[in-house]
């Protein structure tokens, strides 16, 4: 059998190395998140002297090592799965980014060490609280720069830098590598804060020791306000990255928001609109019992909810009629009705930057309610209801994002790409230096090792 050639019966090799990576960075997403989160809270508990944050932390560090085993093995059977399945290109991408790929396997060793070390003598540094506090935060630094180094080699695969395939700090930081960096590393503080308030509600709605109630209440606030918090950066980040697809990979950039697989983007913000009008009715509600009246903060955020709807409403009416052609959701005429209000410019950026202005507007309101302090454990069900929802929601929201990157690269499967404009799905290498090219005149895209006009330039 030829070597690149294997396949599996029934789902196809494609499918399982999806199913393989997404499920690592699921689990690898929140570990990342979550011991930062972990470790921000003791040195609150510390600084505070409240309880419910020393409490949060250490059941937070618990469920990361026992987490832990889990994503690793999933990436370990993937990189198992992809040198088998996918050869060839394995055999590529290990040349260009061999010192990135060892730097990462150091990072990952290191955070295994200090994550089960910050845990194991959590009793035994209890008077040295800034000694441990100090070890939850290595091992978050050691887990970032574990993503830092993966980011260089994804990013490299849609957008390989304009330059030789042996430049390794060019390759690695690539056109689209920090945009891309910046919004993972505000992605897992959003992802896990929302699994953490998901987590806090369910608990509040089992709970039957007012104790408890109080805690679990007081858990959903606070993961709720992670993922809130770092939820509204990210429009403006997400922009720098398409914006660094476009430029680099206009043709990947045309598949995901202009051809056939545009309807992921409005699926995409079908998902923030919901954890965003779900999170501001949360603070709406929690605004009710406040130790210290403000039913005027609570009337501004009642308002800030209407225009969180109006918002989220622009950025989910789509462009055209032709909705999801793969599976026939068209009418009226498909792509030929054009719908004035799903226009990109000016309605998608307006939805945008308007979602992020309310929602640093709700933010700063409850935030400010925050500082007074709340009545614990008398949040209703529907409140930890909407919790739950972003807790689900964000999921899918990971889910969708993975794949929406990942198929831009099938530029419509005409062809598709494992390595953008380097090596095809079929393992075929369609330029062994891969995309080293420069700008011609009138801005056509050349590539600087054989001379030739690069497919997909402008």
């Amino acid at each position: 059998m030829p070597i690149g050639n294997l396949d599996v019966p029934i789902i196809g090799k494609n499918v399982v190395i999806a199913v393989l990576v997404q499920s690592h960075i699921l689990f690898a997403a929140f570990i990342i998140g979550a011991v930062l989160i972990a470790g921000t809270s003791e040195y609150l508990g510390m600084v505070t002297k409240q309880p419910r944050y020393e409490r949060f932390a250490r059941s937070l560090a618990r469920f990361v090592v026992l987490l832990f085993a889990s994503g690793a093995a999933l990436a370990i059977t993937f990189v198992l799965a992809l040198i088998t399945l996918f050869p060839v290109f394995f055999s590529y991408l290990q040349n260009i980014f061999f010192w990135v790929f060892f730097v990462e396997a150091f990072m990952f060793l290191g955070q295994i060490i200090i994550v089960y070390a910050w845990y194991n003598v959590w009793d035994k540094l209890a008077y040295r609280k800034q000694l441990h506090v100090v070890f939850g935060l290595i091992a978050g630094f050691f887990g970032l720069m574990a993503m830092t180094m993966i980011d260089g080699v994804a990013s490299y695969m849609l957008t390989p830098a304009e330059a030789d395939a042996g430049n390794v700090a060019r390759t690695f930081l690539n056109q689209t590598m920090v945009p891309l960096n910046m919004h993972r590393f505000v992605g897992n503080f959003s992802y896990a804060g929302f699994l953490i308030a998901g987590w806090g509600a369910w608990r509040y709605l089992r709970s039957t020791r007012e104790e408890d109630r109080e805690y679990y209440d007081w858990m959903g606030h606070w993961g709720l306000i992670w993922g809130f918090g770092f939820l509204i950066l990210q429009p403006v980040i997400g922009y720098g990255y398409l914006k660094g697809i476009r430029e680099s990979s206009p043709e990947a950039f045309n598949t995901i928001m202009l051809g056939d697989k545009s309807w992921l983007f409005l699926l995409l913000m079908i998902w923030v609109a919901i954890m965003t009008i779900a999170s501001t009715a949360y603070f709406v509600h929690k605004l009710r019992f406040t130790v210290k009246p403000m039913e005027t903060l609570r009337k501004l955020a009642v308002g800030a909810l209407g225009f969180t709807a109006l918002f989220t409403l622009l950025n989910i009416i789509p462009a055209d009629a032709n909705l999801v052609p793969q599976i026939g959701l068209t009418f009226l005429g498909g792509e030929d009705t054009q719908i004035p209000l799903g226009d990109m410019y000016p309605w998608k950026y307006i939805g945008l930057i308007g979602l992020m202005l309310v929602g640093f507007f709700v933010a700063a309101l409850y935030l400010r309610a925050t500082a007074t302090g709340f009545r614990w454990g008398m949040a209703s069900r529907w409140s930890q209801y909407a919790l739950i929802t972003c807790a689900v929601t964000v999921v899918l929201t990971m889910v969708t994002m993975g794949y929406t990157r990942e198929t831009a690269r099938r530029v419509d499967n005409d062809p598709g790409y494992l390595i953008y404009n380097c090596i095809t799905l079929q393992q075929k290498v369609v330029s062994e230096n891969c995309p080293a090219v420069v700008e011609g005149e009138g801005g056509e895209r050349i590539n600087t090792i054989n001379g030739e006009r690069v497919p997909g330039g402008e």
